[in-house]
């Protein structure tokens, strides 16, 4: 199957433009060099989707699959926005880059560690996520780290006395 690397590039500056964002400004958000968004801008043929694609992709609003999509002849799908504010939990105004990761692939764990003295309501709240084309051995091997790395992060916050709530 032919794969139209110029097009993807064309859509995703296309999308960054109307985002308002430049190259550089993309590429900080993404944590890669500028190179890299003008490499895939450009059209550059690779082998697969790179994860920097991935991220571009997710980073102008298009959902897991688009790229793929637009690589094969289709148009790029718009992934569903988190909403301003949960009704359940008050939480607002997250940030771009943290409201994609909720959004995009599955979760595997979590870990919710109270900080500070007893009584204080300082948290913090940790997701691990995974793709959602994980094969079962990538999320076992993925929920052994996720281990070893949550009881480190938990032997080095204070002793509170508070719960740690772990998924």
């Amino acid at each position: 199957m032919d794969r139209d690397w110029s097009r993807l590039g064309a859509k995703l500056a296309q999308a960054r433009r109307t985002m308002g964002l430049k190259q550089p400004e993309l590429a900080q958000r993404i944590s890669v060099g500028r190179a890299t968004i003008q490499n895939i801008e450009a059209g550059k043929s690779f082998k697969n989707i790179t994860p920097a694609i991935r991220a571009y992709a997710e980073a102008v609003g298009w959902t897991h699959d688009s790229a793929a999509r637009v690589l094969a002849g289709g148009e790029p799908e718009t992934a569903q926005p988190l909403a301003d504010t949960d009704a359940h939990t008050g939480v607002s105004d997250l940030p771009p880059d943290v409201a994609m990761e909720l959004r995009n692939g599955r979760t595997l764990g979590s870990t919710v560690v109270h900080l500070g003295p007893k009584g204080t309501d300082a948290r913090m709240v940790v997701l691990l996520k995974g793709g959602v084309d994980m094969t079962p051995e990538e999320i076992n091997e993925a929920l052994q780290e996720w281990r070893r790395r949550r009881r480190h992060l938990q032997e080095t916050t204070p002793d509170t006395g508070a719960p740690t709530d772990e998924r």
